[in-house]
């Protein structure tokens, strides 16, 4: 979809249709279901929107931090996530970050905690949150390795490992995303576009 397209969409849009298309261009690929959760970032008082329109979908969004400016939310669904912290690997970092329990509801609020001392303190990033955004464990230990340099490719995450298998999955959120701006342009409300 093209930058004007999009542009002069927005300009016919209230405030609540603006953040729908934020959601859409954030989230898409947890939208359409080809990937566990995203990150985005909104004004305050966005959450209780996206909720309301996620309603009936397999999306939850929850909080990660707030402040007076912006809210960090964490959009995922719930079997998909579940599954994935019941992978060895996966567990296998949580651990090494410090995360002793592996049900949905704990390892958020440690995610929450971790993320929010980052903020006050400007202590470590959590990157735990790579793994629970689906990013592959050897990418994130890449990063953290390299400290961010000497990647072999940047998209939607750095990319240490598997070139290849990286572009396949970034060419299924690219068609996720632009599926869903199509038909949130076409007039799909978010609840629509979320399968």
């Amino acid at each position: 979809m093209s930058v004007e397209t999009m542009l002069l969409f927005l300009q016919g849009c209230d405030p609540e249709g603006r953040l729908g298309f934020q959601v859409a261009v954030q989230c898409a690929p947890v939208l359409k279901g080809v990937k566990i959760s995203n990150l985005m970032t909104a004004r305050p008082g966005s959450r209780q929107y996206i909720r309301e329109r996620l309603r009936q979908s397999r999306v939850i969004c929850v909080p990660l931090y707030q402040d007076r400016q912006k809210e960090v939310l964490f959009l995922y669904r719930f079997d998909r996530l579940k599954e994935h912290l019941q992978k060895r690997q996966v567990r296998g970092f949580l651990h090494s970050c410090g995360y002793e329990e592996y049900g949905i509801a704990e390892v958020l609020k440690l995610l929450r905690k971790r993320y929010r001392q980052y903020h006050a303190a400007g202590g470590d990033f959590p990157h735990e949150l790579g793994v629970l955004l689906e990013y592959p464990v050897e990418d994130v230990e890449g990063f953290i390795a390299n400290q961010g340099q000497n990647s072999l490719m940047t998209r939607y995450w750095k990319v240490y490992h598997n070139r290849q298998e990286a572009e396949r999955v970034f060419r299924m959120y690219d068609e996720a995303r632009e599926q869903t701006l199509q038909e949130i342009v076409q007039g799909s409300s978010l609840r629509e576009v979320t399968v």
